[in-house]
């Protein structure tokens, strides 16, 4: 999915042409009058939207297609051709500089792994993965042996421990996705996915362990692609890892796919469904796990969103308690703490219309949370700051928003970086309130270096 950085009648008109609708439907889908929808059009790049407007069409381009998406960003002339990293590579027909690409796998329409370059920005603002889908689709790779049976001989006589290699990989790059966001780490976790799918047919070393390896690792692309806003292929790999978890026929995997599930779901605001899958992960995993205290956090979120807010209490009160009793977990769950859910709940007074809560309890969470974990920060900081302008002050709310910014810019996370859109549309660029013109210029600063060229 995706976020905009700025809605002028240009992305108004792109978008709706993007959805292939005329005027008149397209206002009734995005809320408007058919004569708003026609004075943006005629206005152009000299009429910027207003808060709820803007936060409106961020919301119906979070929620639309990919195939809507990659439609929205080409009109507005935004970066769309790559190049395929094969044995002869192919010059993409826009000139990008290479430290200005990443390079994802992605499989082609004959069933082939290939490299694709894309451009960063466009991989930052949640189009590079239906960009990949394209450039992969465009092209087959023949040719080249199969690497399952190059593997199958390479391995025969080999004592490599594949399974421990791919563990430390994991905790290696989760604690880089932590300090330098999933913008970085998830073309190393696809590719590692890649890796362990050609072991696995060409049965190589602990059959039973490469598979709780793919339902990890799995796992973790639906959270890197979660943190990217790109909700499809999240909940891609997080069904995947709920396949190869019940292959398994582990409940610890069980559990761990349907909080990540769980969590999608609360991401796009579906109260009915985060709820359910949060109750069939506490089922799922040992009760005394953090499985089961990510679950209940998450089932919180859920009922409040569903106003059950008594419920939602109780239930936060119970993960706590579950957290001082669980059992420490090498492999999942580092960050969860008190901090952690206190924080989750501070989001969900935010979510709630409890602005005052929120910013006192996110002030307190931040205040105890764990060291080296600065992507988890910005986005605690930009819900506050949200929260803050939400309540009316404006001041605490361009600071932290300020804040914020710097860390989205540096992780490429779009989860921060939605948010921080989100406070600006909500902030007058008029106001002499003290703060706010740091915040203007720097958020400025960001949107023209990685919105679209539209010249």
């Amino acid at each position: 999915m995706s976020t905009c950085a700025r809605w002028t009648g240009v992305e108004t008109k792109a978008f709706r042409e993007a959805l292939r609708m005329h005027q008149g439907p397209f206002a009734e889908y995005v809320g408007a009058s058919l004569d708003a929808v026609k004075k943006w059009e005629v206005r152009g790049e000299t009429i910027r939207l207003s808060g709820p407007y803007a936060a409106r069409m961020d919301e119906k381009l979070a929620s639309a297609d990919s195939a809507v998406v990659q439609r929205f960003w080409s009109i507005l002339k935004s970066p769309a051709t790559v190049s395929l990293s094969a044995p002869d590579p192919v010059q993409a027909s826009l000139e990008v500089d290479a430290e200005d690409c990443v390079v994802v796998s992605a499989r082609t329409l004959s069933g082939e792994v290939v490299l694709v370059s894309i451009p960063r920005r466009s991989f930052v603002l949640g189009v590079g993965a239906g960009v990949v889908s394209a450039a992969a689709s465009s092209r087959g790779v023949t040719g080249k042996p199969s690497p399952g049976k190059a593997m199958a001989a390479m391995f025969a006589d080999s004592t490599v421990d594949h399974v421990g290699h791919f563990d430390n990989l994991r905790m290696v790059l989760i604690e880089s996705d932590n300090v330098y966001g999933a913008a970085e780490t998830l073309p190393h976790v696809l590719s590692a996915l890649d890796l362990l799918k050609h072991l696995s047919s060409a049965k190589v070393g602990d059959a039973q362990g490469l598979l709780r390896m793919k339902a990890m690792f799995a796992e973790t692309a639906a959270w890197q692609y979660q943190d990217q806003r790109d909700f499809e292929r999240a909940q891609f790999w997080a069904a995947k890892a709920l396949q190869w978890s019940h292959q398994l026929a582990d409940d610890y995997y069980v559990g761990l796919s349907l909080v990540r599930m769980s969590q999608l779901a609360c991401d796009q605001g579906d109260a009915d469904e985060a709820e359910q899958l949060a109750s069939a992960a506490h089922r799922s995993a040992p009760h005394d796990s953090l499985f089961a205290a990510a679950a209940l956090t998450f089932r919180a979120h859920a009922l409040a969103l569903a106003d059950d807010r008594g419920g939602s209490g109780r239930i936060y009160d119970e993960a706590r308690e579950v957290v001082d009793r669980a059992d420490h977990d090498p492999k999942w769950g580092m960050f969860l703490d008190h901090s952690y859910i206190d924080a989750h709940q501070a989001h969900t007074f935010s979510e709630t219309g409890q602005y005052g809560r929120a910013t006192t309890q996110f002030v307190d969470a931040m205040a105890r949370m764990q060291p080296g974990y600065p992507r988890d920060k910005g986005v605690y900081l930009a819900r506050t700051a949200v929260a803050y302008m939400a309540a009316g002050e404006i001041e605490p709310a361009a600071a932290l928003g300020k804040r914020a910014l710097e860390i989205g810019a540096g992780t490429r996370s779009a989860r921060i970086l939605h948010k921080v859109t989100k406070l600006s549309g909500m902030i007058d660029p008029a106001s002499t309130q003290p703060g706010v013109a740091e915040f203007r210029d720097a958020f400025s600063q960001w949107e023209a270096q990685e919105c679209p060229d539209r010249t």
